[in-house]
């Protein structure tokens, strides 16, 4: 069964929390953070029964305060904190263009057609430096870890006319031993 994560005009899902980007920072930054509800664990799955390509779908309409698109050149990602680290450790694939979210509405992205061009493909992280960068089945984070969706662009997001949603079917909660 999955799990509803999104984002939309200022309102969220229960374990989502938005943040806006810095624009002026070195170093990309957080917009969406995911927490598991306690007693929890989420597990995000790179292949979904809709489209060809392995990925988890990610539909997304960001926005500046202008209600202008991000720049084309804003480059996303996945990473993880997990409980007792400093440092987050990427997940996905590194996408460095947003074309596909600017050129698409949000319902285009979900087309069986195009929801490829929406996929970020999960990756096993360089904790495992004998398969980093190689495509993994799933991502689990447990309700003391943090997911983050990272952006690097030159405009900042404006959550009150951004959206973004994660495919449910991509998403599973679970109990945690």
């Amino acid at each position: 069964m999955g799990v509803d994560l999104f984002a939309s005009e200022g309102k969220t899902a229960d374990a989502v929390t938005v943040s806006q980007n810095a624009p002026s920072s070195p170093v990309p930054t957080p917009i969406l953070e995911i927490d598991p509800n306690r007693g929890q664990f989420l597990r995000f799955f790179n292949k979904v029964a809709k489209g060809a390509a392995q990925g988890i779908p990610i539909y997304l309409d960001l926005r500046d305060s202008n209600d202008d698109p991000l720049p084309v050149n804003t480059t996303l990602y996945f990473a993880i904190k997990p409980n007792g680290h400093t440092t987050n450790i990427l997940v996905s694939e590194v996408v460095e263009s947003i074309d596909q979210y600017v050129t698409l509405s949000i319902s285009e992205q979900r087309n069986v057609d195009n929801i490829d061009a929406a996929k970020l493909t999960l990756q096993f992280p360089e904790t495992h430096p004998e398969k980093a960068g190689d495509p993994t089945e799933f991502v689990d984070v447990r309700d003391i870890d943090q997911l983050f969706l990272f952006c690097d662009s030159q405009a900042q997001v404006d959550w009150s006319n951004s959206s973004a949603y994660i495919e449910s079917d991509a998403v599973e909660q679970r109990n945690r031993a």
